[in-house]
């Protein structure tokens, strides 16, 4: 009979580490040991302490679906007797890191699975209807570089198991190896100690943003009194460093490199009072190092990152309204400062992209706008790579990087809110400044105010239709062009969909859907470039596809109300392509 056994009666079968083998395949020693087991077997699962990774790519075992990283060697070696058809033979592992399993069979088959074992990233491989024979077992890790993380590696004829008795975490009982005690306002800040550093304890298991290594105790505690200030906690070193905090409720905060040059940080905007247990760990498994850890009220080692929207601008007020001449107008600015963007805006809300680059903590410029709800586009022009971060008068921020082509930002804000708009016009360095010029219009980006936008009422390029499926004109085929100049994510298709590719500023053509009621309809391509497909409905609303027909061609599927539905042809690539376009009231291609 067989019997399901706790976890003290598994660490009991722990097999003992052995020494790496270079002997040929299908005689090597397991890394980690070996065992054998004859069908019907007690105690099942069988429980194992492993190490898993090594340098080698689990896919020169041959087996379909080996990835990962492993040994040359295997980790464990089965030698299965008495097999029968009663059981199948089932090995999983378990491990904080992402983990994945390959095992050779008695007959040189590689069996092979990533994420398939009892929960999460956990591995597990069925053999159904096992030979008797010798199972070469290797425990890989996903990612390479991550060390040699423990794992528990289980033989069962039962089920896979999640269990991992061998798993070493960190111990906030532990004595830290140093403290601070601190209360709000205090004096020479930021208060700065050396503590250790790393060590051979994941912070994985911390929680979903917690990486690296550190030690098992505490580097630091830190006893803090709050007031009115925020507090942030970092550490500076030459390597590569991560962090982890115990707060006071119980809760765990971690970062890898929040504090800029590969150093981390965690900031608690209202912080409690109490003890916070500090670990400095390094991103990779390197041993004990050293690092200076920074406790601060002001920012990160003590340098303010925040920004000041109300402060002077740098070049000035200014004010216009709809329909200002000369459109666009232009003011030089210097680009730059000291304040590193993403982590002055980290608690700010961010309406449209990603903010980051350095910018002086007072606005480069402010404008103050009165557009009656018409579109505003911001955008600036220089020599070298510049970004745009802009804060609209509802206090949210749109931050750009190239939206305006050629390495220069663009920011368009539709139906432009009247009120206060401060311009930062940032670089990718803090000891980096360039002269740059902004431009504001209310049609388009940089000196000449191209529009980037598409416009509907403009004549189709390829003619328009009217299309009834009582009549017969459906299915209907057209040849031609994709593409066009415009950037289909910049050009107006106020969409829920992935808008992608380019397209041209006209429709490339119209169809008046003529039927008495809805009746649905597709609309798809047959191209030989990755083609991309914009549809303005009839009561004004937009779709978008990329590759929803066959191959990398664009489909969508329409409810079919009746009325004018403007087609865009867009390509994926920059460069225009031939195309034929397809309606039909079938179910669309895939």
């Amino acid at each position: 009979m067989k019997y399901l056994v706790s976890l003290g009666v598994l660490a009991a079968a722990i097999a003992a580490p052995q020494a790496v083998s270079q002997t040929p395949a299908g005689t090597a020693e397991g890394r980690h040991g070996s065992v054998t087991l004859s069908a019907g077997f007690p105690e099942d699962p069988r429980t194992f302490a492993v190490q898993a990774g090594g340098a080698m790519r689990a896919s020169r075992l041959g087996g379909s679906g080996c990835v990962g990283f492993i040994t040359e060697d295997p980790s464990f070696v089965l030698t299965y007797e008495d097999a029968g058809d009663v059981f199948d033979l089932m090995i999983s592992a378990a491990s904080e890191a992402d983990t994945a399993l390959a095992v050779r069979t008695p007959g040189g088959d590689v069996l092979c699975d990533d994420d398939g074992g009892a929960s999460g990233f956990n591995p597990g491989v069925t053999v159904e209807s096992p030979s008797s024979g010798r199972y070469e077992i290797w425990v890989a890790t996903y990612s390479a570089g991550i060390g040699y993380p423990e794992a528990a590696l289980h033989i069962s004829e039962l089920a896979y198991s999640d269990a991992n008795p061998f798993a070493r975490t960190v111990n906030a009982e532990a004595p830290a190896g140093a403290s601070l005690s601190l209360r709000a306002g205090f004096r020479d800040d930021p208060a700065s100690i050396e503590v250790a550093q790393g060590g051979d304890v994941r912070f994985g298991p911390l929680g979903s943003s917690c990486t690296g290594f550190g030690a098992e105790a505490p580097s630091a505690r830190l006893t803090y009194r709050a007031g009115r200030y925020q507090l942030y906690i970092s550490t500076e070193s030459e390597r590569d460093g991560t962090i982890a905090v115990l707060a006071p409720d119980g809760s765990w905060h971690c970062d890898d490199d929040g504090a800029g040059n590969l150093d981390p940080g965690v900031v608690f905007s209202e912080p409690q009072s109490g003890d916070y247990l500090i670990w400095a760990g390094t991103f990779s498994e390197a041993g004990a190092q050293t690092a200076t850890l920074h406790v601060s009220e002001i920012g990160y080692a003590g340098v303010d990152n925040s920004v000041d929207v109300s402060g002077q601008p740098h070049h000035g007020a200014h004010r216009l309204r709809a329909g200002f001449s000369p459109n666009p107008f232009a003011m030089g600015v210097e680009a730059g400062g000291p304040v590193r963007a993403d982590q002055a805006l980290a608690d700010h809300t961010v309406i449209e992209g990603y903010c980051y680059g350095y910018i002086t903590r007072e606005p480069t410029m402010r404008l103050t706008w009165t557009g009656n709800g018409e579109p505003l586009f911001i955008s600036a022009g220089s020599d070298a790579d510049t970004l745009l971060l802009v804060n609209g008068p509802d206090g949210g921020w749109w931050c750009n990087d190239d939206g305006a082509g050629d390495l220069n930002p663009g920011v368009t804000v539709d139906d432009g809110p009247d009120g206060v708009y401060d311009i930062y016009a940032a670089t990718f360095s803090p000891e980096e400044t360039a002269t740059a010029t902004v431009y504001i219009s209310q049609t388009g980006f940089g000196p000449e105010a191209v529009s980037t936008r598409v416009d509907p009422s403009l004549d189709p390029r390829f003619g328009a239709f009217t299309l009834d499926p009582a009549s017969g004109s459906v299915p209907y085929e057209l040849e031609l062009e994709a593409g066009g100049p415009l950037r289909a994510y910049q050009a107006g298709f106020r969409s829920t969909d992935y808008c992608v590719g380019y397209v041209s500023r006209e429709p490339s053509l119209v169809i008046n859907w003529a039927p008495d009621s809805a009746a649905p309809f597709a609309v798809y391509f047959d191209a030989e470039r990755d083609t991309t497909l914009a549809v303005q409905l009839p009561d004004g609303t937009w779709r978008c596809n990329d590759d929803g027909s066959i191959g990398l061609n664009a489909g969508l599927s329409l409810d079919g109300e009746p009325g004018f539905y403007r087609i865009y042809a867009g390509t994926y690539g920059s460069e225009p392509a031939p195309a034929r376009l397809h309606i039909t009231t079938e179910e669309l291609p895939r």
